[in-house]
């Protein structure tokens, strides 16, 4: 098995990847919420779709420091 260092890249709930909100031009998480669903069940993606839209990520390690963004 191989290890990847930044395994944190979609919302679990809906199965979408930060990289096609991205893609998407989603520019708020409001916007990925109503229109992919984003954040709205567990809302564990919330910091990170917040990071992804300050920083431009789209794939995150475990431990990153999302505590700012959320």
């Amino acid at each position: 098995m191989v290890f990847d260092p930044t395994p944190i890249r979609r919302c679990v709930c809906f199965n979408v990847t930060f990289e096609e909100l991205s893609e998407a031009g989603v520019a708020t998480l409001e916007e990925a919420s109503e229109r992919f669903g984003c954040g709205t069940k567990c809302g564990t993606c919330r910091p990170y779709i917040t990071k992804m839209l300050v920083t431009g990520e789209t794939a995150f390690s475990i431990d990153a420091d999302v505590s700012q963004a959320a």
